[in-house]
């Protein structure tokens, strides 16, 4: 092979190489029969999670700079009942509660929760959290009001208020495929007005009764609480229609006082004229004699029977 060929060198490199024993030989690709789309995926990927972990799911620093997450920190009954009399507190303001905003209202609802003097040495929450659970809980005991309410028009009689609680679980657990964990919320809840009137508002839930597959309807008959000054402006109308306690006394002492001389007057009248019916008759019996005396009448006679006849008369 002529010397100057320029691949002359490249070749007798290459018989060399096919020359070594197979221990020489550099081990295969190993992705150069990976497709795409496959599940086996090296090891050297990378991959994220959809879970964004909220504040009490948070990443904490563990060993060789590795994160984990936070483990999660369920809540309490007493957390619950001290973050529903938070809202309920923070929202019976109607003036400032409708005047703020969400974050804001949150905060504050935090604030109650965070010190409330129930959960002394229990870890702090933030206002995210705070309306994350109210939400969850909310939403809930919506459902139980339509699951109680139900069980209330199944109620027989000797039966009480615990029976229909228990049968309103039973239906939700049928309705929902689930057992309903929040009854201290919804004892909190149950009467509260303004809860009563928020969470009925806008479309009615409806199901279907076990026994007779009715429809029954939870429907906004609740009317919204009237506003700071509606209510001051009420009482205050109130309070000027309605009289003292001694203003009370002396208006129904002059009620009696006016209703005994009614009756005075009226026997008064009545004796005048049984006074007036008795002369009458008097005089009726005077003329009688008169006109009955058979001798002549006396001038003086004469003279009253004439006036008695004349007042009959009249």
């Amino acid at each position: 092979m002529d010397s100057t060929n320029p691949y002359h060198h490249t070749s007798s490199f290459i018989n060399l190489l096919n020359s070594q024993d197979d221990s020489h030989i550099l081990p295969p690709n190993p992705y150069e029969c990976l497709e795409l789309g496959s599940a086996n995926v090296p090891v050297f990927s990378t991959e994220w999670s959809d879970d964004d972990p909220s504040e009490d799911e948070a990443p904490i620093a563990g060993k060789k700079g590795k994160k984990a997450k936070k483990p999660r920190r369920n809540w309490s009954s007493t957390e619950d009942v001290v973050l529903i009399s938070g809202w309920l507190n923070t929202s019976k303001d109607p003036v400032v509660g409708n005047e703020q905003k969400g974050a804001v209202f949150w905060e504050r609802i935090a604030a109650y929760y965070n010190s409330s003097p129930k959960l002394k040495g229990v870890e702090k929450r933030g206002h995210i959290c705070c309306k994350q659970r109210w939400s969850k809980v909310n939403d809930a005991v919506n459902k139980f009001v339509g699951s109680y309410l139900a069980a209330s028009k199944q109620q027989t009689s000797g039966q009480n208020d615990d029976d229909v609680v228990s049968m309103a679980h039973q239906i939700f657990s049928k309705d929902y495929g689930c057992k309903f964990t929040c009854e201290h919320a919804w004892r909190e809840l149950r009467y509260d007005q303004k809860w009563i009137a928020q969470s009925t508002h806008g479309k009615a839930k409806r199901r279907k009764c076990e026994a007779d597959s009715d429809s029954v309807g939870v429907e906004d008959k609740e009317a919204r609480p009237i506003g700071v000054k509606a209510a001051k402006a009420a009482a205050k109308a109130k309070g000027k229609a309605k009289l003292s306690p001694v203003e009370g006394e002396e208006t129904n002492a002059l009620k009696e006082i006016q209703s005994i001389w009614e009756i005075k007057q009226k026997d008064h009248a009545a004796k005048e004229k049984l006074i007036i019916i008795k002369e009458k008759k008097n005089r009726t019996k005077l003329l009688e004699r008169l006109l009955g005396k058979t001798e002549p009448l006396s001038d003086i006679e004469i003279d009253l029977k004439n006036k008695l006849i004349n007042e009959l008369l009249a």
